[in-house]
């Protein structure tokens, strides 16, 4: 009988799948109506059971500096009898496909625990995350200058926005965001610090028990305008509650490294390193062009992606104060048409990322091309690195 892979036909097919992501994780989707509501549910469906499924959010990533179209594939399960068959493919193709035609989608992340099964389909990690345990008598001491208050979203909004620019990946956070992390993160409090008038940090904030006693303070989110605001920062997560005996920064919260080297005159912290996340270019050449790059090289490169089924094609790449141009097919100018630096399809995602020099990649066998237009090329994307601080 064939397996019909797209949207779920009934709430039947939504419960079914539902249940598969409740065997596969441990637990369901975050409050399931709103991101079905947001965006979409694929289910793998053969007769009346059903096999698999996945979310696919639309939403913006910063890369460059400048928000790219992009999505994210969230809780893909396949049931465990049939895996193996190429459904997890199928799911997030037909799900990638529908970010890309349905809401103009040039790329999508992933956070995975199996990048080897993505780095098959053309996906390459770009960089993993930690979690990192400190203790409150670890804490440099409050230099002076910041109040602690209680941020509306509105203020949090502007300055994670400000400073999500300088990162490659932070998610531009769509209108709904707020309040499906608020309605499933229970019991949050976000605390931020001023400096005069203005939010200089921010940190959302819920208390966990810690054996034997006490508490933990969980940071779910934590941003802050330069190290000078950090003590003041972890000052007002560490007094969250008067039974705070560590603080823990949840998966990717921080970046890593973490800017705890540089704040803590102890650094007796314990970091725990999880998983990565992936990200693959749906559309290369809207792609390339919608990304910030570095404005100072100029000229043109010849551009060559090769699919993981062996598949080519080529672009002529010309940039200029910061802005890139690419025309499928033919040779850059000025270049010989036998001339370009080829990649895996894999490569390309990770440079793009900031998070893989072609330099590098060279060396370790995945990356081709001559040393002159791989070295122009990492320049153009030197500047930010990746950090993924959204869950979903």
């Amino acid at each position: 009988m064939e397996t019909r892979v797209g949207t779920a036909a009934d709430a039947a097919e939504t419960e079914g799948y539902l249940a598969l992501a409740r065997q596969a994780f441990g637990k369901t989707p975050y409050d399931p109506p709103t991101l079905l509501a947001h965006g979409t549910g694929m289910v793998a469906v053969r007769g009346s059971q059903v096999l698999g499924g996945g979310l696919f959010l639309p939403f913006a990533q910063h890369f460059g500096g400048r928000p790219v179209p992009s999505g994210g594939v969230a809780w893909l399960a396949v049931a465990p009898w049939e895996r193996g068959a190429g459904l997890a493919r199928r799911l997030t193709e037909e799900g990638t496909d529908r970010l890309r035609h349905e809401h103009g989608a040039h790329l999508a992340a992933a956070w995975t625990p199996a990048p080897g099964l993505y780095r098959r389909w053309g996906w390459e990690s770009a960089a993993v995350a930690s979690e990192y345990v400190l203790h409150p008598a670890e804490l440099p001491p409050d230099p002076g200058g910041f109040t602690v208050s209680v941020p509306d979203e509105a203020a949090c909004a502007r300055l994670r926005e400000r400073l999500a620019a300088g990162w490659n990946g932070p998610v531009r956070r769509p209108a709904w965001w707020h309040g499906w992390k608020r309605r499933v993160t229970e019991g949050a409090l976000t605390l931020g610090v001023m400096r005069e008038d203005d939010l200089a940090g921010y940190a959302t904030v819920t208390v966990q028990p810690c054996a034997p006693w006490g508490v933990a303070a969980v940071v779910h989110d934590f941003w802050h305008d330069g190290l000078a605001a950090l003590p003041a920062l972890l000052g007002a997560v560490a007094a969250r509650s008067p039974q705070v005996r560590e603080i823990r920064f949840r998966r990717s919260v921080l970046p890593r490294p973490s800017p705890l080297q540089w704040a803590l005159d102890q650094y007796a912290v314990r970091e725990e390193g999880r998983y990565p996340w992936v990200l693959t270019l749906l559309d290369v050449r809207r792609a390339l062009e919608a990304r910030g790059w570095d404005p100072h090289p100029r000229g043109g490169v010849g551009l060559e992606v090769v699919s993981p089924q062996g598949k080519s094609a080529r672009y002529a790449l010309t940039f200029e104060e910061g802005l890139l141009h690419a025309q499928r097919g033919g040779p850059a100018a000025g270049l010989p048409s036998s001339r370009a630096v080829r990649l895996p399809a894999g490569t390309l995602a990770a440079w793009y990322a900031g998070a893989l020099t072609l330099r590098h990649a060279a060396r370790l066998g995945l990356a081709e091309g001559h040393a002159r237009d791989l070295a122009l090329l990492d320049a153009l994307a030197a500047g930010p690195t990746p950090w993924l601080p959204d869950s979903f």
